[in-house]
């Protein structure tokens, strides 16, 4: 809950108490009071009713710091049935998130990109081996840019090890819309 909800909570209820049980004159004091905490809680609810419209668009996912994409990521693979460990952050070994569901293990790297810029060959290598190193079944990774030919191409060569799995912009922004990042 926002500071701002909280304070339009308390306006609201405080100015009401005082309205019907302030001194005679002084009402009005109370019903203005109650009436500016309708108009804060008015205001968060239109505030968060804008964000919560932003992180359906890939623009408002890029202008997210990296950590809030990540939960963003996070609440996709949640929402999809996965169980989500956060262990990403300085020193993760290429690996943001860890998310199971039944038997499979999925190793998850998030790339919030500005603009077009796109995960080369070598980041879904880095993925690729930390996944085999966690034991993974799947090793997603997950970008609001693209991802580049080459490391389609050698992502698709793989016959063995964890299944590959690369969710690009076009992708993402259909998670953030209710689709899936997984199969």
């Amino acid at each position: 809950m926002s500071r701002l909800t909280k304070l339009g909570m308390g306006l609201l209820a405080a100015g009401s108490a005082a309205a019907w049980l302030g001194p005679a004159g002084l009402e009005w004091a109370g019903w203005t009071a109650a009436g500016s905490g309708s108009v804060l809680l008015l205001y968060a609810a239109a505030a968060a009713g804008r964000r919560g419209a932003e992180l359906r668009t890939l623009e408002g996912l890029r202008a997210l710091p990296p950590a809030e994409f990540e939960a963003r990521v996070a609440a996709w693979l949640e929402r999809d049935g996965w169980r989500v460990e956060r262990v990403g952050g300085p020193g993760d070994g290429g690996i943001d998130l860890l998310a199971r569901r039944g038997k499979d293990l999925a190793a998850v790297q998030c790339k919030r990109f500005a603009g077009s810029a796109a995960v080369g060959a070598g980041a879904v290598r880095d993925l690729y081996g930390a996944a085999i190193a966690a034991g993974a079944t799947v090793a997603l990774l997950v970008t609001t840019g693209r991802v580049t030919a080459p490391a389609k191409a050698w992502a698709g060569r793989l016959s063995q090890g964890p299944r590959v799995t690369l969710a690009d912009a076009g992708r993402v922004a259909a998670a953030a819309r209710g689709g899936r990042l997984l199969p």
